[in-house]
């Protein structure tokens, strides 16, 4: 017997060495169908036990400048175009300032800019530097010879006076696999003579380093000290201690959104074992290798034959090692030898070495290991589970039946024909308590069912029943008669699934369905009415003009304020039904407030108090100046309200600058961390009950009478405050008062200019009226002509053409109707200004501008003269 083990064991180290050895050298040589899989492993994998891998720190002696999104938009450079040079001047500069060590540009720049003063001024400051390394392209194609085609490439070297300036050039190369990873490292020279452009700056700086054969990086991705190219420029976000001493590299980070967009990233071995960036830009690539030079520490590999060797002597080792141990000291020395293997990769990897060592961790350790252990083991399993399978599959059976009816997320219940109950499963338990038999009572249709069943064999239906804690429950009720083995009725299993949430949900969506049906009507009923308003606003306006009896001018005024009163109320329909504004432009919240106040003391009652609070410096904020006022004069519209029933109080404006902290962010409805201008409307009313506070914005909701409310304001206000990514957070106690917190996000641009030029006024020149509706026509017609302009009416395109040939050199106006539809084919003559009477100014060509409806005679005046606020050329000028 022992004879016959030993001689086992002899046998399967034989075979488990033959196997392991094989198997090693399959996977470490480069032939085989899997070659490359397990060593590009490796190599990733390895970073994770260098102890240098940890991200970047102080002592890097490479740092990056990015030319990135961020600094796209804060130089307001389009990202589609070349950067412009006098800022890589700029950059320059300020490098040589701040006593970097050397400059390395990883952009090309094989020709000269479109402008020749900043080119010159590039060049002196790579001059001045004289430590700048320049990138030079290179180009491949495929050229054709009389008998065949032959790739050709060429090198592309920077513009001269650049080149003649800098300290030296080089070919930007990266050589990634096809899993999109750099590892080894290309340093030159190329065939046709080309330098890398790393190795040429290590060795201009005198590096002495050996030539490393594959990459060491330094982290994850975005690990290398870096900044982006706007900050680099102010000394006051990047102080010079971050570039002094230092290699720069300048490079852009692309800006890609998904995975097949990657163009000028590769993967990062880190970045695959993490769960944040994957890819790292080409840039950063550059720079890990350029630190590789001037620390000395790149990697370098073992040859095939050492590497064959290891695997050959490893495999036999482990062959006999297992072959004489029981499953426990198998799995124990498995254990032991990975922990082993893994303090051998961290040595390496500080020495500078990596080899192929997944081979041995994931393939000849646990195969050998897994087969020592089936070896010892595979007897006993087998009578083991001889004697266990016809058990443990009945158990098995039995356990997955009971599991599924415990699991079912539908009552089921089993009642015998005397109406006993029989059996009944968890859920059925906790729906219907201690009255399972409430499961089959169906109201009026429960004598139909049991017909039913009882003729059919099955019924299906829908029943309103009461659960246990007193729920209605909507459930859908399928009945089964079940028969035993003679065939005779014997029970009735009922399976109840809950409907409730599923009707609700589509009583909800019919409600939404409703709500977006209203949206869409009034949104057009408000567009017809807004028409109809413009002509009466304009003509009132022309009537009070010539009109001298204070009777009929008080009629007069009070028209207008009720017009103007219908123009405000289908502003609110307009603007919920689209959902956007006009333009928006750099804002002082001071201001804002300041004026909101002054305009609202005289129109308060006495017995509301009006106070302000501003905080000095407050950031400027990107808004629609109608709109911000809009939110924030429905809010202390409706503190007034709510004020009325107390007699008065105190109505507090302010505002402030506000940082939130992610937690702080989610004490607030839709709050999100960040900088944020907090206005602020406070009221000392009655408070908001919370049963109104759930439903405070919702579209046509309000708590006034009849009649003194359309529902439509704090809808409004969080449509807005949204539309300028901006949050509404409510606060309220019942009995104190509410207070309303606007948070618009802090610009950092510059406010908008207090004067603009205005252009002559329109005297004694032509404009052309195009509109289809007479009465509109004629009212800005009239008020064109009492301003001194000759106007002149057309309602067709032909028409428009006509009187443009007609009056070609004194045609200075044309004023369109949004209504016809031929607006955007309207091509005028240069010099001619055109006003939109309406309509949407986003889908406006450049140079129109947009004047809402209804509007006021001297609006429309404005708006033909290029006052403020259509100053500004463009489709968005209004």
């Amino acid at each position: 017997m022992q004879t016959h083990e030993t001689q086992g064991r002899w046998r399967f180290a034989l075979v488990s060495a033959t196997v392991l050895a094989v198997l090693g050298l399959w996977l470490v040589l480069p032939t085989g169908s899997q070659e490359g899989l397990l060593t590009r492993a490796s190599y990733d994998a390895s970073f994770l036990l260098d102890s240098g891998a940890r991200g970047a720190t102080g002592a890097s002696p490479v740092v990056l400048v990015y030319l990135d999104l961020d600094s796209h938009l804060r130089e307001r450079h389009p990202p589609s175009e070349p950067w412009p040079r006098r800022l890589h001047a700029q950059l320059v500069e300020r490098l040589t300032a701040a006593g970097a060590r050397a400059v390395v540009f990883d952009i090309v720049f094989s020709g000269p800019g479109p402008d020749p003063e900043a080119d010159r001024a590039f060049a002196t400051a790579i001059q001045r530097n004289g430590r700048v390394w320049l990138a030079a392209e290179r180009n491949q194609w495929d050229r054709e010879t009389g008998t065949s085609a032959v790739a050709a490439q060429s090198v592309v070297l920077p513009y001269a006076p650049f080149l003649e300036a800098a300290a030296g050039w080089g070919v930007a190369v990266l050589r990634p696999e096809d899993d999109f990873m750099v590892r080894r490292a290309w340093l030159g020279p190329a065939a046709d003579g080309a330098p890398a452009l790393t190795w040429a700056v290590a060795e201009g700086l005198g590096a002495r380093t050996q030539r490393p054969d594959w990459l060491r990086y330094q982290g994850g991705p975005l690990a290398l000290p870096h900044v982006g190219f706007s900050a680099a420029l102010q000394p006051d976000e990047v102080p010079d201690d971050f570039f002094r001493d230092r290699v720069v590299v300048v490079g852009a980070r692309p800006m890609v959104g998904g995975f097949v967009e990657r163009r000028d990233e590769f993967r990062n071995p880190l970045g695959r074992f993490a769960f944040g960036r994957v890819f790292m830009p080409a840039v950063e690539v550059h720079a890990t290798q350029l630190v590789n030079l001037l620390r000395g520490d790149g990697l370098h590999r073992p040859g095939p034959a050492s590497e064959a060797a290891a695997v050959v002597g490893i495999g036999l080792l482990l062959a006999w090692g297992f072959s004489r141990m029981r499953p426990m000291g198998v799995l124990g020395a498995w254990v032991g030898s990975e922990v082993a293997l893994l303090g051998g990769v961290a040595l390496g990897m500080r020495e500078g070495v990596w080899f192929p060592w997944l081979i041995v961790a994931a393939v000849q350790l646990p195969g050998g290991a897994i087969a020592a252990i089936a070896h010892h083991s595979v007897q006993a399993w087998r009578q083991r589970r001889r004697l266990e399978a016809e058990k443990r599959a009945a158990v098995e059976r039995i356990r997955e039946q009971a599991a599924l009816i415990d699991a079912a997320s539908d009552a089921i219940v089993v009642q015998d024909l005397d109406g006993a109950v029989r059996f009944v499963n968890p859920t059925a338990a906790r729906w219907y308590g201690d009255s399972p038999s409430a499961a089959l009572r169906l109201g009026g249709v429960e004598s139909t069912a049991r017909e039913k069943v009882q003729k059919d064999g099955a019924w299906m239906g829908e029943a309103t029943q009461e659960s246990a804690d007193g729920r209605e429950l909507r459930v859908q009720c399928r009945w089964t008669l079940l028969k035993d083995a003679d065939g005779r009725p014997q029970s009735i299993l009922a399976i109840n699934t809950d409907l409730t949430d599923q009707r609700r949900l589509e009583a909800q969506f019919l409600r939404m369905q409703r709500m977006e049906t209203v949206g869409a009507l009034a949104g057009g009923m408000a567009h017809d009415l807004n028409n109809a308003l413009a002509p009466v606003l304009l003509g009132v306006q022309l009537l009070r003009r010539g009109e001298s009896d204070d009777e009929r001018r008080r009629l007069l005024d009070l028209m207008e304020a009720n017009a103007n009163r219908g123009s405000d109320l289908v502003r609110q329909v307009l603007l919920f039904a689209r959902g956007r504004g006009g333009t928006r432009e750099f804002l002082r919240p001071d201001s804002v407030i300041r004026e909101l106040a002054t305009v609202l003391r005289p129109a308060l009652p006495r017995e509301i108090r009006v106070e302000t609070m501003v905080a000095e410096d407050v950031w400027p904020v990107l808004a629609d100046p109608t709109q911000l006022n809009q939110v924030l004069l429905n809010l202390a519209i409706n503190a007034r309200d709510a004020m009325a029933a107390t007699d008065g109080g105190d109505l507090v404006l302010a505002v402030d600058n506000v940082v939130l902290t992610e937690t702080e962010a989610e004490e607030l409805r839709g709050g999100r961390a960040g900088e944020f201008v907090l206005f602020l409307v406070s009221d000392t009313g009655p408070g908001i009950p919370p049963d109104v506070m759930a439903r405070l914005f919702e579209p046509f909701f309000t708590t006034k009478p009849s009649g003194s409310g359309t529902g439509l304001g704090l809808a409004s206000v969080a449509r807005i405050v949204r539309a300028h990514e901006g949050f509404v957070h409510v606060r309220s106690t019942v009995g104190e008062g509410a207070t309303f917190e606007v948070y618009l996000p802090r610009s950092l641009g510059a406010f908008a200019p207090s004067e603009v030029a205005v252009s002559p006024a329109p005297e004694a020149s032509v404009a052309l009226v195009v509109t289809r509706e007479l009465s509109l026509g004629g009212m800005v017609a009239e008020a064109l002509r009492e301003s001194g302009a000759r106007v002149v009416m057309a309602s067709r395109p032909e028409e428009v053409s006509a009187m443009l040939d007609l009056h070609r050199g004194r045609m200075r106006w044309m004023i369109v109707d949004a209504g016809v539809a031929e607006v955007a084919a309207i091509r005028p003559e240069p010099g001619v200004r055109v006003v939109i009477l309406g309509g949407d100014a986003t889908g406006l060509p450049a140079g129109f501008v947009r004047l809402a409806r209804p509007f006021t005679r001297e609006q429309l005046v404005q708006a033909v003269r290029g006052e403020p606020p259509w100053s500004a050329a463009g489709p968005l000028s209004a």
